[in-house]
């Protein structure tokens, strides 16, 4: 249920110390920031099978964040017990001098969960860890998650289109959910396509449009070039089709490299 306030709403959102708005997030700070990469291939859980081809999405995005500066490390195969540990271990880190944090997270998934080596942890739990009360040097920095993963396990056929288609200081207070950016594989309920040589559709499209476009493109026209290729570009061989989507509460632009004035 919605709170009413009245007429208490306050002019402060974006505004900074000295009344211009922040239009960009800072990315030129000192420090490489973090990229970790939490890879899942082989589980403990019974009927849950080895994730044939992650090794080639864990190779393409520690490739592709590294030439965007970022510091990558991968952990691999993790219980919930040890990503826990390496989770309190890069909070507990001093990220004032860095830009950002990514998170990418490759695993099997259910809709109610991404799975460890041992158990299935919830999206929400990961992404607690770092927020403003529990990673105060990422407080009001940009904190993405890329989750390659099923949500379900009703797959896209997809549908016929038109062809006739166009071509066509003093911080202000956050919100808790401030400044985090989800981007998934597929909408909750289905299936996510991976290729047991050639890596994931999304990862490997996020990818290369990142490396095409990472330098010079906002990450939303980046992510909607993904879906668009992933959408368009991909079909399985029982003609399965698959779209990305992103949930983003970024409150300023984001470029990735830092971008000349």
């Amino acid at each position: 249920m919605e709170e009413q306030l009245g007429n208490m709403w306050n002019e402060t959102d974006s505004k900074n110390v000295n009344g211009g708005y922040q239009r960009y997030y800072k990315m030129d700070y000192p420090e490489k920031s973090v990229c970790l990469i939490l890879n899942m291939e082989h589980f403990d859980i019974p009927g849950v099978i080895r994730r044939a081809g992650t090794h080639t999405d864990k190779k393409t995005l520690k490739n592709t964040f590294k030439k965007l500066g970022f510091q990558v490390r991968i952990e691999e195969n993790l219980s919930c017990t040890e990503i826990e540990n390496v989770l309190q271990k890069v909070t507990a880190e001093d990220h004032s001098q860095r830009s950002c944090f990514v998170c990418a997270v490759l695993s099997h998934g259910t809709e109610d969960g991404i799975f460890s080596r041992d158990h299935i942890f919830t999206l929400n739990w990961l992404v607690t860890f770092f927020d403003k009360n529990n990673c105060k040097s990422l407080a009001g920095k940009p904190k993405l998650f890329f989750i390659q993963a099923c949500r379900g396990a009703e797959y896209d056929f997809g549908i016929e289109t038109d062809s006739g288609s166009e071509d066509r200081s003093s911080a202000p207070q956050l919100p808790k959910e401030a400044d985090f950016l989800y981007a998934y594989s597929t909408p909750l309920g289905y299936f996510a396509w991976r290729n047991s040589e050639y890596g994931s559709w999304f990862i490997q499209s996020l990818c290369k449009m990142l490396q095409e476009h990472g330098s010079k493109l906002e990450l939303m026209q980046i992510l909607t070039r993904v879906n668009h290729k992933v959408a368009l570009e991909y079909e399985s061989s029982i003609g399965g089709k698959e779209i990305p989507c992103f949930v983003s509460m970024l409150t300023k632009e984001l470029y990735l490299t830092p971008q000349s004035t």
